[in-house]
């Protein structure tokens, strides 16, 4: 087998064939299990990043996920064989899942002008909700763990070329159970999938996870993305503000019944929605059996979907039929065939081969972004904004003396801050947003500690005459106001 300078040839007592994909906390390698008589199965490996190896947090988050995933025992849900420690280095053995992200699945389809069959699609969904409920029922020792998915999206839901689809990813799951605890306003997940109350950093249960259900068979529904924005906080916005249009006025035709289930789902209020995945399952499944009953193909739902994949994608089941077979017989790879990209190895590849795309058999391939503070009330936020501009604005008016002399810089050295940070990501990644956990101050409240840096241009001046300040008058109301 070929390896690149940094892959590891055995971790444990399985022979690694390469490196699958890199994320911000773990890596992926595609290994074989050995046995008596010829026992011969690919699997995949999970190992945490060797610099964050010595980090306690991320051994906790590491170990916790372990934890959790191990006890999920269901048809849904990527299985893990076993947790290892190879020499300190601690490791997840995972199934190898032979298929395709749901998120790579409607990516192909979109690129021909299709979408999923509707039996599909209530398939897809009726089997996610099964292993979601499976998770959220779990317990210890006969108390409920609490556990919550918190990054339910299709990155996250695993459709294989037989047309069975599984959750994958509890990296980021809450339950009572984890040694690791969220900070008290953090929010983790994908903000275009994640529930209002997720977005607004409180207290979550079951029911995220069915809003975030629902923004998935919403999209597949249309085929459009429900509440891409152009950055994050418009995308939080869309979550908890903006009235959410019904599939029927986006495409035309939409079975009314797996509309209706999406809306229940997308209730804002989590009252309203389904109280479980069961719940939601159930009429999924009942809509499903009705579509059957309609249709004039003699294929039943999985098969249906089996056949898609296996037209759209039988480039990729041959490619990895073949990686495959030189796994099983200890054959040199020159192509690892990853989630979403193939990474290629040769003497010329990078001495680090990473894979790019969703993890695909795997459990958590998350990039994990620079942690930045947003505000947690949107509406709230906007209106600090203008406030700050216009008061900065009304000083400089009124007081236009020397620069020495100005109480507060010019409006153009200290410019509000922005809506989000340059470089921030795409809505569809995962990042960690840390969200004060105290209200926004409003526009007559001190912003003594709220305000931007005030900064002096860098420009040469005579030194001016020491004069008593002109005293400035503060505005008595208005967004200018800050006493």
């Amino acid at each position: 087998m070929h390896s690149t300078s940094n892959t590891p040839q055995k971790i444990g007592r399985y022979d690694v064939a390469g490196l699958l994909a890199t994320g911000g906390m773990a890596e992926l390698f595609l290994a074989s299990q050995s046995g008596p008589s010829g026992f011969e199965r690919p699997v995949v490996i999970k190992r945490i990043l060797p610099h964050l190896a010595r980090e306690q947090s991320f051994r906790d988050m590491f170990l916790d996920e372990a934890r959790l995933v191990v006890n999920i025992r269901h048809p849904n849900v990527v299985q893990v064989h076993e947790l290892g420690d190879d020499r300190g280095e601690i490791f997840l053995v995972m199934e190898y899942l032979e298929g395709e992200s749901l998120s790579m699945v409607s990516k192909r389809l979109s690129q021909v002008g299709e979408k999923l069959p509707p039996r599909a699609v209530a398939q897809i969904l009726a089997e996610a909700c099964a292993g979601l409920h499976a998770a959220h029922e779990l317990t210890n020792a006969g108390r409920s763990l609490g556990l919550v998915h918190r990054d339910v999206s299709p990155h996250n839901l695993f459709i294989l070329y037989s047309g069975q689809a599984k959750v994958i990813d509890f990296g980021i799951a809450k339950s009572g159970d984890r040694t690791s605890k969220t900070q008290t306003g953090t929010v983790k997940g994908k903000f275009a999938y994640m529930a209002p109350e997720q977005v607004k950093a409180e207290d979550v249960d079951r029911r995220a996870d069915i809003f975030a259900l629902g923004v998935i068979l919403h999209e597949l529904l249309t085929g459009k993305p429900l509440f891409a924005r152009a950055n994050d906080l418009l995308v939080m916005q869309a979550v908890c503000l903006e009235p959410v249009p019904p599939p029927s006025a986006l495409c035309a035709e939409v079975d009314p019944e797996l509309e209706r289930i999406a809306m229940k789902a997308l209730s804002r209020s989590r009252e309203e929605r389904y109280p479980s995945a069961q719940a939601m399952r159930r009429e999924l499944v009942t809509a499903l059996q009705r579509l059957s009953a309609e249709s004039e193909s003699p294929e039943l739902p999985d098969e249906e979907l089996a056949s898609v994949m296996r037209a759209h994608f039988a480039d990729r089941v041959a490619r990895k039929a073949d990686m495959l077979a030189r796994v099983r017989e200890g054959r040199t790879l020159t192509r690892i065939v990853g989630g979403e990209t193939d990474v290629v190895l040769s003497a010329e590849a990078s001495s680090q081969a990473s894979g790019t795309g969703s993890p695909g058999q795997v459990l958590s391939l998350r990039p994990v972004a620079p942690s930045r503070k947003l505000p947690l009330a949107l509406s709230a936020a906007a209106v600090m904004s203008i406030g700050i501009a216009v008061g900065i604005y009304a000083s400089r008016e009124e007081a236009p003396g020397p620069l020495g002399a100005q109480p507060s810089a010019p409006a153009e050295s200290a410019p509000a801050p922005p809506a989000t940070a340059p470089g921030s990501p795409q809505p569809a990644k995962s990042v960690q947003l840390v969200v004060p956990s105290s209200s926004v101050a409003s526009p007559t409240s001190s912003v003594s500690t709220a305000s931007p840096p005030t900064t002096v241009l860098a420009r040469p001046l005579p030194r001016p005459a020491v004069t008593p300040p002109t005293p400035v008058s503060k505005p008595t109301s208005g967004f200018g106001r800050f006493d």
